[in-house]
């Protein structure tokens, strides 16, 4: 991929709540502080190069609430400064570098994902977040997309190991496949006997969904995370990003 200038659709670290439509994707947000107003979640969502190209960048700040929002505001102002670059894992690269030279307050995980829609294809980089869920339309189930793997520590949290590597992967992605992105907030949701929410819950009550909307996917997820957690939502901050390929 080429230098692109982009455009933020939307960006930042505070509650939100809302869906948009671009030229390759639409999608559905939730984010939320786990004391309310900024957290340590990150959401950057851009549009570039006349509607091609979409990209998407979620990343979790360790720690929650106002105690890291310095941090976290660092950390979306840096990734705002280097989104453009065109490939997904030189960004994380680039931020990695940056973030090492914070204290330990700036380990971050992202996962960053971009889709072409001149080439119907999904770029995908991870550091140490966990795996966007993918559901084909054909398949009609949701699975996690894991990178390649490949020797050696590489794709670790920002802010770890100032030279670690990074990969970028193409998947190929055709209309009406989906995508699921979130912090650890979502799966670290605890119930009254300290049960965890889990990546078999999500996996779930995502197939129970099926095809219903964007809006449905979030009330769904929503509503199985409170019903877990007894509607008790403050063990961290949580966002997640439902996506359909137009």
């Amino acid at each position: 991929m080429h230098r692109m200038q982009c455009t933020e659709i939307w960006g930042g670290t505070r509650d939100h709540d809302d869906d948009l439509v671009s030229g390759g994707v639409t999608a559905s947000l939730y984010s939320r502080a786990a004391d309310g107003g900024t957290g340590g979640d990150i959401y950057y969502v851009t549009v570039c190069h006349m509607d091609l190209l979409t990209r998407i960048a979620l990343a979790d700040v360790t720690g929650h609430g106002r105690a890291v929002e310095g941090t976290s505001r660092w950390m979306y102002e840096t990734l705002v400064a280097w989104i453009n670059r065109p490939d997904s894992n030189e960004v994380l690269e680039r931020l990695n570098r940056l973030a090492c030279g914070e204290d330990a307050r700036a380990m971050t995980t992202a996962a960053i994902v971009s889709f072409y829609k001149a080439d119907s294809n999904l770029y995908l980089s991870y550091a140490g977040h966990p795996p966007i869920l993918i559901r084909r339309r054909e398949a009609g189930r949701w699975e996690p997309a894991n990178l390649l793997a490949r020797p050696g520590p590489r794709n670790l949290p920002l802010g770890v190991m100032a030279e670690a590597p990074y990969d970028q992967q193409v998947m190929p992605l055709t209309s009406g496949n989906r995508l699921f992105l979130y912090t650890d907030g979502v799966l670290e949701a605890r119930d009254g006997r300290g049960g965890l929410f889990g990546a078999e819950r999500l996996l779930a009550v995502l197939d129970g969904v099926g095809d219903g909307g964007l809006p449905d996917i979030k009330a769904a997820v929503l509503e199985g995370l409170r019903r877990h957690a007894g509607d008790d939502l403050s063990h961290d901050d949580v966002t997640f990003m439902a996506v359909e390929i137009r």
